[in-house]
């Protein structure tokens, strides 16, 4: 994880960005920065492994929208590692886009662009149920 955010620093700095790599990249920033905070706010929530099914019921609400914001945060880290997977960024350079003319290219920027929005979703759920802080 930690080496995927230095490759995407690096990878997304660079000029030839495209607006849905920055969105992507402005959406994982802003995603640490908000979990990290809620997590500080809510450390009934640290329980170290996520929730299981058995416990899910014991669990309060906010930790479980804790846990479901921290996991799409993580699917979009993942599509952006696909979207963006190449020679170049595997080796912690740029971007490389996939060819949107292909079946494989249009998929990944799907998925990527899904990512955002349920990321988003989940976050603006995550900041109803604690207040909108």
């Amino acid at each position: 994880m930690k080496r995927f955010m230095a490759i995407a620093v690096t990878a997304l700095v660079l000029a030839g960005c495209t607006p849905l790599e920055r969105t992507a990249y402005n959406t994982v920033v802003a995603a640490k920065a908000f979990l990290d905070k809620e997590k500080s706010q809510h450390p009934e929530c640290a329980s170290g492994g996520g929730v299981t099914a058995a416990a899910a019921p014991m669990v309060s609400p906010i930790c479980q929208d804790l846990n479901k914001a921290t996991g799409a945060k993580d699917s979009l880290i993942n599509a952006i590692e696909v979207y963006c997977s190449g020679p170049d960024f595997n080796n912690g350079g740029k971007c490389n886009q996939p060819d949107l003319h292909s079946a494989s290219g249009v998929q990944a920027e799907a998925k990527l662009r899904a990512a955002i929005t349920q990321y988003n979703q989940i976050a603006a759920d995550l900041k109803t149920a604690t207040g909108n802080k």
